[in-house]
């Protein structure tokens, strides 16, 4: 991904915050201004971490899919999930497909037209992707290394933005985004 896209990424996330507690999830701007309220994924969801760098997270992002599951997809002997900066987990595959995966969680499924309209307008377009979750795309600018998915309540992506690539990761990718949307 490009220096550009992370910025634009981090502009678009950096005025959103999350917190909760164990019934709903309230997403709101940096004013303190209330976009939705909607029920908690699960009752462990919402705690809070924070990063070395002092950054924290909801943990949410993490939460999305098991270790497991992301070693299994990506053919590794493990993965682990630390949360990150940009409402994002970041999986470290052990002899996997690709050295790290990403999942970010962008909010809730009221929010898809604006998420959709910002990857259109800043990455280069969109490509639909049938069968995955309840819609799905991949930007353009990175094809098929990174997946948008709209499943039930939220939004979710899976990446592999470094290292690696060809019809096995693009193939794990898919299978990635597929699971986490119960498939």
């Amino acid at each position: 991904m490009r220096t550009r896209d992370f910025i634009v990424l981090g502009v678009l996330l950096a005025g959103v915050s999350c917190g909760s507690d164990a019934e709903t999830t309230t997403l709101m701007t940096g004013d303190g201004t209330t976009l939705a309220e909607q029920p908690a994924p699960t009752p462990t969801i919402g705690e809070t971490t924070t990063s070395a760098a002092g950054e924290t997270s909801s943990g949410l992002e993490c939460a999305l899919v098991p270790p497991d599951i992301v070693a299994a997809a990506f053919a590794a002997a493990s993965a682990s999930g630390e949360p990150g900066i940009a409402r994002n987990c970041t999986f470290t595959l052990v002899d996997g497909l690709a050295p790290t995966v990403e999942v970010f969680h962008y909010g809730a499924s009221t929010d898809w037209d604006g998420v959709k309209a910002g990857f259109e307008e800043n990455r280069g377009g969109v490509t639909e992707v049938p069968g995955v979750g309840d819609e799905a795309f991949q930007p353009n600018d990175v094809g098929p290394y990174e997946i948008v998915v709209r499943y039930l309540d939220i939004i979710y992506s899976v990446a592999v933005q470094t290292g690696g690539g060809g019809p096995e990761v693009e193939a794990a990718i898919l299978e990635l985004a597929t699971a986490i949307a119960g498939g």
